[in-house]
């Protein structure tokens, strides 16, 4: 990999710069959170969901057969002069599917959309601490032509596989990385930032600690230990197995902002002793439960607002659905809102606290 991260050069900024790179998250209505950033020379303006669930960033490219309409357009990677093809040798070509010697990806989402396309790369800009601009060259990325079931120009993902942006900018992010997504319902115009390296802090206050729980070591994605589930205090008879990553790499919990809502595999959703949905409406006497998700040495609270939502005028629905048996348990966006992430693979940590997130 080394042979690659030395040709990745950096422009418009100090490394004092660098280490503030700051992509502004804002929420969109198809329910994702997005971050701004220009890709190429003739830059292309890319609104890209925050995906924290896998590894292969990727913009949709001009001439896709397969394509979502973006009122933006398609990144015309053709009109870049700094694009270069990835070639079947290259280091972050893996696995090795090529097509005339051209590095080949391809993505499977939980909710069976997928892209595929070209391994690439080009000069990346994204927005820095105090209103500056930072250009990486030579980030790789996918430039997908084959994108089904998509509704967004691309995806920002930042597991910790060697093809992700976290591990390509390495030497600015220090492997760490902080965000805290603003709450869906909130009705101002609100943003969050991505923070990286020593921008990325967490703090607690005098009326709550900053929590940690370890990150499970060698897998791609944000896997936690989670012992059990908890609603209204009282622990849920779910087998702790349920949420155990086997040696198959399949099960397990992840933290996965790309995913919209949380999923249970059906063992442990079927314990969940409440309906989809109610056509009543909470009051002072007679509210919806909490949640809490007991982790290794942590514990996550999710009031009632998080667990259910209204749709409608007077029906709350559960927003915590079920998923395969042989799938992944999955905190979603929804549930982690007005929380502060940290997640730093160098101590393989996650870190969290309760945060209003407007702005910061």
């Amino acid at each position: 990999l080394a042979l690659h991260f030395q040709s990745m050069n950096f422009t418009n900024a100090t490394k004092q710069g660098i280490k503030a790179l700051e992509p502004k998250i804002v929420y969109h209505p198809r329910n994702f959170y997005v971050a701004q950033m220009d890709i190429g020379t003739t830059p292309y303006s890319a609104l890209l969901v925050v995906d924290t669930g896998s590894e292969t960033t990727w913009v949709q490219g001009e001439g896709c057969t397969s394509c979502f309409p973006l009122c933006v357009g398609n990144f015309k990677y053709k009109e870049s002069r700094s694009i270069s093809p990835v070639s079947c040798d290259d280091p972050l070509c893996f696995p090795r599917i090529c097509e005339d010697n051209i590095c080949v990806y391809e993505i499977n989402y939980k909710d069976h959309s997928h892209s595929r396309g070209y391994l690439s790369s080009d000069t990346f800009t994204f927005p820095a601490h105090g209103g500056e601009r930072v250009s990486y060259e030579n980030v790789v990325f996918g430039v997908g032509l084959d994108n089904q079931n998509i509704a967004f120009t691309g995806v920002l993902h930042l597991g910790h596989g060697y093809q992700s942006i976290l591990w390509q900018l390495e030497a600015e992010t220090d492997l760490r990385f902080s965000y805290c997504l603003s709450y869906w319902t909130n009705t101002q115009d609100t943003h969050t930032y991505l923070h990286f390296g020593k921008d990325a802090q967490i703090r607690g206050t005098n009326q709550e600690i900053v929590q940690t729980t370890p990150l499970i070591p060698n897998v791609n994605m944000y896997y936690v230990e989670v012992l059990s589930i908890s609603m209204e205090g009282k622990k849920l008879p779910i087998d702790p197995v349920e949420f155990q990553l086997r040696s198959d790499f399949k099960g397990g919990f992840a933290i996965d902002t790309g995913s919209a809502l949380t999923y249970l595999v059906q063992n442990a959703y079927n314990i969940l002793p409440y309906d989809l949905c109610y056509d009543v409406i909470p009051t002072e006497n007679k509210k919806f439960p909490s949640l809490t998700i007991h982790f290794l040495r942590a514990n996550l609270e999710l009031g009632s607002h998080r667990v259910f939502q209204l749709f409608y005028d007077d029906t709350f629905c559960m927003f915590i659905l079920p998923t395969s048996q042989q799938g992944t348990n999955i905190l979603g966006a929804f549930q982690q809102a007005d929380y502060r992430f940290l997640f730093d693979v160098g101590t393989s940590e996650m870190n969290f606290i309760q945060e209003k997130c407007y702005f910061n």
